[in-house]
C-alpha cells in the first residue's frame, strides 16, 4: 500500500491521430511539406507498409518488385578538381538473373537433352559423348571391377579433358584458356595440362662453387639469324657402310616386319676422346670441334624441354664442345613436345626414361636392320677410327666363327664419319664430326661418282592412347599425314634435331620408319610399320626450321666461349623453364662426386634390378663410349649405367 504522501507519475495530453480513410499519417510535419522524397538507397521499397497476408516464405518471383531504379546518383561522389567534361560511362550491361535455383542452371540451349543423341556429354550412358567414370547402362557403378576398367575409364576421363577442357562442356579448344563457362556453376577453369607437369631436376647437381656467367633465354635466341653460309668442306671420311634394303620401302602395317636385334657395336664417342679431332686439332685445322648431335642440340635447343647439358672446354684458341657419358641426352626422347606428356611416376612401363630407353634400342637396331647385311659395301679412304683389336680381327681365317663365341670379337655396325668444316665467318672454322648410316644403291651396275649418302631413324609408337596420338595400324597406311602431325606435334626437338643432323653430313635423304610395340603392355617387342622418306631440306620447312635461326644460335654460343678466358665451362637447359645458362666449373672438379648425383632415381632402380638379375649375353648394340682417356675427364662412367644402352628392354 502506498502511503497518503507518496507522489504518482504525471503524464501529460497525448493526441491521437485517427486516419479513418488509409494508413499512414493524417498529418505531415510542417519541416518536411511539400518536399519530394528521394530514397537514399536502390534497396528501399515504396508503396507498401505493411503485408499480413502474404506467404511465409519468399516470393522470390516478386522479390524485384518496388525496388527503385537508377536512384541515388546525386549521392555519388565527385573530385572537384577533375573536369567537368569527364564523365564515367559503363559499357557494362545489366542482367537480370532469373529466378531459377543455382544447380539448376545447366546450358542447355543448342542441345536435345542430356545423354541424348545430341547432345555432348552423357550421365546416362547416352549414344554419343562421353560418360561419367563408373557409369555403365545408366547405372553408376561405383565398384569397378579390375585394374584394367579403372585404366579405361581413366583413359576415358582425360579424353573428356583434352577435347572439352576442365569443366567438360564448359570449354571448348580453342588456345591456352578456350571457351569458358560458368564459373559458379562449373566451379573454376584450371588447365589441366599444367597437372600433367611435374617439376623435373636438373642433369646435373650445381654445385656451390660453380658461378653463373649468363642466362640465355629462348626469346632472345629466337630473333638470331645468320644466312649464307657457305658449303662445307670434307676433311676426313672414315668408316665402311652397307647399302639401303629397298625391299622396306614396300613394309605396310598389312606387310609388317619383325624388329629385329642386331649383334653389332657403335660407339658414341665424344668430342674431346675422338683420335681424329686430336689430329686435326694439333694441325691447326679449324678452332672449334664437335658432334652433329651436339651440333644439333645447340641448333634447336628452342624446342628442348626436357634438362640437358654440355661441357665446354676452352684450351688456347681451341674450343671443345662434349657430352658427358651416359646421360640422359644420349637416350632418345619420347614425346618430350607432348600436350600431355607420358607418366611421370617411376617404374611405370611408360615412364619417360623407360621410352627413351627403348626408342633407343630401336633406332640402334633399325639402323642396322634396314641395310643390306652382309653384302656389298661402301667404303671411306680411311678406316673407322674407332675399332679396336679386340673387337674384330682381320687377321683370322674365320671371323665369323669369331664373333659367335662367348667373348669373340662383334662386328661393327655400318656408320660412316664426315669430318667437315664449315666456315660460321670472322675467322671461325668450326669441324663437326657428321655420322651416315648407308648408301643407296645405284641405278645401274656402275658405281656412282658422287654416292647417295642416307640416313635412318625410328619413330615409335608406344600406346596410341596416350599423349593425344594416333592409332598406327589404323591411320598410317590411309592417313600418314595425320601421323607424321601427331609426331611432328609431339616430338619436334628430336625431329629438328634429326634434320639438322641430315643436312650437316650431307646425306641426300632422310629414312624415318615406323615403329610399334606388339603389345602395349610389352617393350621388349616390336613390328616395323612402314617406312618414309625425306629431303632433308624439304623436311625442315615442314617442320617450320628455319636453318638461318639455328645457325645464329651457333654461332652466338661460340663467339661467347670464344670471348671467355682458358677454362671450363657447362651450359645447362634449365629443367622447367625456357632458358639456358652458362656456369664456369673449376678444372678440378671431381668426377666421381658428380656421377652419382647425375643419375635418377629410375636409373638407379634399373641398375639396381639388372645387378640382382643373372647377367646374359649382350644380344643388342653396344653403345658404349671409347675408353681411351680425352681432354674432358669423365662425369659418369660405371660399368652399370653403361648396361642400360646395351640390354633390351624388359617388359614391366
Amino acid at each position: 500500500m502506498l502511503s497518503d504522501d507518496a507522489v504518482l507519475p504525471g503524464f501529460g495530453s497525448l493526441s491521437l491521430s485517427d486516419n479513418p480513410t488509409g494508413w499512414g499519417p493524417t498529418d505531415i510535419p510542417e519541416e518536411f511539406r511539400n518536399m519530394p522524397f528521394q530514397p537514399f538507397s536502390k534497396d528501399t521499397r515504396l508503396g507498401r507498409v505493411a503485408d499480413w497476408s502474404g506467404n511465409i516464405f519468399q516470393d522470390m518471383k516478386n522479390k524485384g518488385r518496388y525496388v527503385t531504379q537508377s536512384v541515388g546518383s546525386q549521392y555519388a561522389y565527385y573530385h572537384d578538381e577533375d573536369d567537368s567534361n569527364f564523365q564515367l560511362v559503363s559499357s557494362v550491361r545489366e542482367t537480370k538473373t532469373p529466378a531459377i535455383r543455382q544447380r539448376y542452371r545447366f546450358p542447355m540451349r543448342g542441345r536435345r537433352g542430356l545423354g541424348g543423341p545430341g547432345s555432348g556429354y552423357s550421365w546416362a550412358g547416352g549414344r554419343s559423348g562421353y560418360q561419367m567414370i563408373g557409369n555403365q547402362g545408366g547405372v553408376v557403378n561405383r565398384k569397378l571391377r579390375s585394374a584394367s576398367d579403372r585404366e579405361r575409364m581413366m583413359l576415358q576421363q582425360n579424353r573428356r579433358w583434352q577435347h572439352w577442357g576442365p569443366q567438360g562442356v564448359g570449354q571448348r579448344r580453342g588456345g591456352t584458356q578456350g571457351w569458358r563457362s560458368n564459373a559458379g556453376a562449373w566451379g573454376s577453369n584450371v588447365d589441366r595440362r599444367q597437372a600433367h607437369r611435374a617439376v623435373r631436376d636438373a642433369s646435373i647437381q650445381i654445385k656451390d662453387n660453380w658461378t653463373m656467367l649468363e642466362e640465355l633465354d629462348f626469346a632472345r635466341l629466337a630473333k638470331l639469324a645468320l644466312p649464307n653460309v657457305k658449303e662445307p668442306i670434307d676433311k676426313v671420311n672414315c668408316g665402311e657402310m652397307e647399302y639401303y634394303d629397298k625391299s622396306y620401302d614396300r613394309v605396310s602395317t598389312r606387310n609388317e616386319r619383325p624388329l629385329v636385334r642386331v649383334n653389332r657395336v657403335l660407339h658414341t664417342v665424344t668430342t674431346s676422346r675422338d683420335p681424329v679431332i686430336h689430329r686435326l686439332a694439333s694441325d691447326s685445322v679449324g678452332k672449334v670441334y664437335c658432334t652433329d648431335t651436339i651440333a644439333a642440340m645447340i641448333m634447336c635447343c628452342t624446342r628442348s624441354v626436357y634438362p640437358w647439358d654440355l661441357i665446354v672446354q676452352r684450351i688456347q684458341d681451341r674450343l671443345f664442345f662434349d657430352k658427358r657419358e651416359d646421360t640422359e641426352s644420349d637416350f632418345v626422347s619420347v614425346c618430350e613436345t607432348a600436350t600431355e606428356p607420358p607418366n611421370e611416376e617411376p617404374g611405370h612401363i611408360n615412364s619417360p626414361q623407360r621410352l627413351a630407353l627403348e626408342a633407343t634400342f630401336i633406332n640402334t637396331n633399325l639402323s642396322q636392320q634396314m641395310l643390306l647385311m652382309g653384302g656389298k659395301t661402301y667404303s671411306f679412304p680411311e678406316e673407322n677410327p674407332f675399332k679396336d683389336d679386340e673387337e674384330e680381327d682381320e687377321d683370322s681365317p674365320n671371323p665369323s666363327q669369331n664373333k659367335n663365341h662367348e667373348g669373340g670379337k662383334e662386328e661393327l655396325g655400318s656408320v660412316g664419319y664426315r669430318y667437315r668444316i664449315f666456315d660460321l665467318g670472322n675467322d671461325v672454322q668450326m669441324v663437326i664430326r657428321c655420322e651416315v648410316n648407308g648408301v643407296l644403291q645405284p641405278t645401274n651396275d656402275d658405281q656412282p661418282a658422287s654416292p647417295q649418302f642416307v640416313c635412318i631413324r625410328a619413330l615409335n609408337e608406344f600406346d596410341s592412347r596416350y599423349c593425344g596420338g594416333v592409332d598406327w595400324r589404323t591411320k598410317l597406311d590411309t592417313q600418314r599425314g595425320a601421323v607424321l602431325a601427331a609426331e611432328i606435334k609431339n616430338n619436334a626437338f628430336k625431329l629438328a634435331g634429326w634434320t639438322v643432323c641430315s643436312i650437316l653430313s650431307g646425306a641426300d635423304q632422310l629414312k624415318l620408319g615406323f615403329v610399334s610395340r606388339v603389345n602395349p603392355r610389352d617393350s621388349s617387342r616390336h613390328v616395323i610399320l612402314g617406312t618414309q622418306q625425306f629431303k632433308p631440306s624439304e623436311f625442315a620447312n615442314q617442320l617450320n626450321l628455319n636453318m638461318d635461326n639455328a645457325w645464329g644460335i651457333l654461332r652466338c654460343v661460340v663467339d661467347f666461349f670464344m670471348k671467355m678466358p682458358e677454362g671450363k665451362y657447362l651450359m645447362l637447359k634449365d629443367p622447367n623453364k625456357p632458358v639456358l645458362r652458362i656456369y664456369s666449373v673449376p678444372q678440378d672438379a671431381s668426377d666421381s662426386d658428380e656421377s652419382e648425383d647425375g643419375i635418377s632415381e629410375e636409373e638407379e632402380a634399373i641398375i639396381v634390378e639388372q645387378q640382382n638379375s643373372e647377367p646374359s649375353k649382350t644380344e643388342v648394340n653396344n653403345m658404349s663410349g671409347h675408353s681411351q682417356d680425352g681432354i674432358e675427364g669423365q662425369y659418369k662412367n660405371t660399368e652399370s649405367v653403361t648396361q642400360l644402352r646395351t640390354t633390351e628392354p624388359t617388359e614391366s
